[in-house]
């Protein structure tokens, strides 16, 4: 998927940015490597737009800085604390023949007998840190819950299909997900061993509340 970004140069800077904003856009800014910095602007909702479509890690592709395209990532975008409308954004240039380093979410598909036996999911990765050309950056890694079948079970990095083209830079042995039993199945699970060894214990109860009292 292709994701461009519409802007045009910006006159504005420092302190006068507030204009930018009152005129309903957005400031930003791009550089490189051996580049200057090009402040530039673009309407929020285009960028929110793409936001929403996952080209937060992706090659995004600005129009309207000259006759030819410039391709960027999106490196930082500020927030305002309350409205949450986008403040200013950071665009760092790639060169389409130079390798790059990013990161790239995890997805998931399948199911796992493990959770659908009451296990909890727990996530320890939601981003994967990779090296690739950039019209190469995968739209996001997948995680294939269906290798979880009893909650001992955990999804590493080197459990992820890698596309052509695409190395890791992520540790191999971090684990991406594992699971967690549930505290409805543990007690489950605690009642069913004492029906199992026909041992009822009132004794412990009042012991218990004993020592709650003391």
């Amino acid at each position: 998927m292709d994701y461009v970004l519409n802007v045009e140069p910006r006159a504005h800077t420092g302190s006068h940015v507030k204009q930018v904003r009152a005129q309903g856009m957005v400031p930003g800014v791009i550089y490189g490597q051996g580049k200057d910095a090009a402040p530039i602007q673009f309407k929020e909702i285009d960028l929110v737009r793409l936001l929403r479509q996952g080209a937060a890690s992706q090659l995004l592709q600005l129009n309207g800085l000259g006759k030819n395209p410039r391709f960027v990532l999106l490196r930082e975008v500020q927030r305002h604390p309350t409205r949450r409308s986008l403040l200013h954004a950071d665009f760092y240039e790639v060169q389409m023949g130079v390798v790059i380093s990013t990161e790239v979410p995890v997805h998931f598909q399948g199911e796992s007998l493990a959770l659908k036996a009451g296990a909890v999911l727990i996530h320890h990765l939601d981003a994967i840190e990779i090296e690739c050309l950039p019209r190469e950056i995968p739209e996001s890694l997948v995680a294939d819950l269906g290798k979880l079948e009893t909650v001992d079970d955990v999804i590493k990095v080197s459990d992820l299909p890698i596309p052509e083209g695409v190395t890791l830079l992520q540790n191999p042995d971090d684990i991406v997900v594992s699971l967690a039993i549930s505290r409805k199945l543990a007690e489950g699970e605690a009642f069913e061993e004492e029906e199992e060894g026909g041992v009822v214990e009132p004794e412990l109860l009042s012991t218990r509340e004993e020592e709650e009292e003391e």
